[in-house]
């Protein structure tokens, strides 16, 4: 019967999600309500209301749901990654999610809630970038100290998030291939320099 409840719960969750994202295709966040996302995803308000108290925590959830997704897409290979491959990786899955809902991206910057998103693709690219660099040190022998390790992982972290919005804002086309020759042409020497990799 457990099983039974977890697998209603996870339907109720991606429908809402699918629901929330075809929703984001067509307008800003703040003009979304609970009614068109329970009817889009075709469930009753009261199940909504039985895991979210608002829309706002639901956003939360949807963005963790994100970055589960993320972390998802690289985790089979993760071990395998250096500081500098996994920074081409990452920036390579903030493309595609970019060019295959631009619609959402384009509403989602125009809403008062781009500040979570970021703040969640940035948590998620320094936290996995830190530990990364920290294992580079230790299979060369040496003791880094985090605070200097976590520091490196903020600055790029942050530079790769900004380079995505300096991206959508500008209306420039840029391929796939292009984006990830750039970030490794711009970032891997510097990259090379400061983080242990190839």
């Amino acid at each position: 019967m457990e099983q039974k409840t977890d697998l209603r719960i996870l339907r109720t969750y991606r429908s809402l999600n699918e629901a929330f994202t075809g929703l984001m295709e067509e307008k800003r966040f703040e003009d979304i309500t609970v009614g068109e996302l329970c009817e889009r995803a075709m469930i009753r308000r009261t199940t909504f209301y039985k895991h979210f108290a608002d829309k706002y925590e639901y956003f939360t959830f949807y963005i963790k749901e994100m970055r589960e997704s993320f972390e998802s897409s690289l985790a089979p290979d993760i071990a395998a990654y250096h500081a500098d491959s996994y920074f081409i990786s990452m920036g390579r899955e903030l493309y595609n999610f970019i060019s295959e809902h631009k619609k959402f991206v384009e509403n989602m910057m125009e809403s008062n809630m781009l500040s979570s998103l970021l703040d969640l693709l940035y948590d998620l690219i320094k936290r996995d970038l830190t530990e990364l660099i920290l294992d580079e040190y230790r299979r060369r022998g040496e003791k880094p100290k985090r605070a200097d390790c976590e520091m490196t992982a903020a600055f790029y972290s942050g530079g790769l998030i900004y380079t995505m919005r300096w991206w959508q804002e500008s209306g420039i086309d840029v391929t796939e291939e292009d984006f990830c020759a750039a970030l490794n042409r711009l970032l891997g020497p510097a990259l090379n320099g400061g983080i242990p990799g190839r």
